[in-house]
């Protein structure tokens, strides 16, 4: 068990808001966690104007996350370059910007286009040769085939993608609504 001091201790050093968040999550913590987190806001004479300003950043953090992994997909330029131009080396600079800037959507979906742009150009290919098709056939069969790849993105890999989401959520708060796409 760990000792008074040990907490008081600890707790000093955490930021504003990792103490306001044990406070409105008491259930997960001891009381006596709960009481020493209060103390160490009482001592830092922590104000209400900036705890509501802390829970109004915490809410902008939700939002950003929320689009970055719903809302924020590939536009149709870019699911294009995607499936056409799908060596990694040429798109391996803007699927690390993807990650860099926390757009799980758009690098799911870029890997996506990627690989099947990949896969549909080695179909096309080994169908043309077998039935010695013309080139822009073949071309004409390859730009039809983004079609029914996009359409099984948005419908089925998207909505996959909010249903995670809904799970992640559903577990960190049961008071959290469903999330319906936009």
């Amino acid at each position: 068990m760990i000792s008074r001091e040990e907490l008081e201790s600890r707790y000093a050093t955490l930021t504003n808001s990792e103490l306001i968040n044990i406070i409105e999550n008491k259930f997960d913590y001891t009381e006596l966690a709960v009481i020493i987190a209060l103390e160490e806001i009482a001592r830092r004479k922590i104000t209400e104007d900036e705890i509501k300003l802390m829970k109004e950043e915490q809410i902008e953090k939700v939002d950003t996350f929320i689009n970055r992994n719903i809302v924020d997909d590939l536009n149709i330029i870019q699911k294009v370059l995607f499936f056409f131009i799908w060596v990694p080396l040429l798109n391996f600079p803007v699927k690390r910007n993807f990650h860099d800037d926390g757009y799980v959507l758009k690098l799911k979906q870029a890997n996506y286009y990627s690989w099947l742009g990949f896969t549909f150009f080695m179909i096309v290919g080994i169908v043309s040769a077998f039935f010695d098709l013309t080139n822009l056939i073949s071309l004409a069969l390859l730009i039809l085939s983004f079609i029914p790849v996009s359409i099984y993105d948005e419908y089925f890999n998207r909505q996959s993608q909010i249903r995670k989401l809904q799970r992640f959520f559903d577990k960190g708060n049961e008071e959290v609504p469903p999330l319906k796409p936009s």
